[in-house]
């Protein structure tokens, strides 16, 4: 019994999750937020939709219609808004200020 035990605990060790799954890059130092930050995000010379707030690490993200601002969300923490896609989504998944890239 106690050599099972000791295979079942060399196999089924977890992995070192950043490195082991070959994410395409290391995870962002992101601050836990419980509400949305003020930033100096602007509406202006955006069409209606939803847009992630860069400043906020895309944390945030805001519903801009007339050329203002709506609403503001936070995603869960540990992951980023996608503007591709339109939802949160985990970091490695998306790159915050950037044009859309296939990652």
């Amino acid at each position: 019994m106690l050599a099972f035990a000791l295979v079942a605990t060399s196999i089924c060790q977890q992995p070192d999750y950043y490195h082991d799954l070959h994410l395409p890059h290391d995870p962002p130092l992101y601050p836990v937020y419980h509400d949305a930050p003020v930033t100096q995000f602007s509406c202006a010379g955006r069409t209606i939709g939803y847009y992630a707030d860069v400043e906020s690490g895309c944390q945030a993200f805001h519903f801009c219609w007339h050329q203002r601002v709506i609403s503001t969300k936070l995603c869960t923490n540990g992951t980023l808004f996608n503007e591709q896609f339109q939802v949160c989504d985990h970091f490695y998944n998306v790159r915050c200020g950037s044009p859309y890239e296939d990652l």
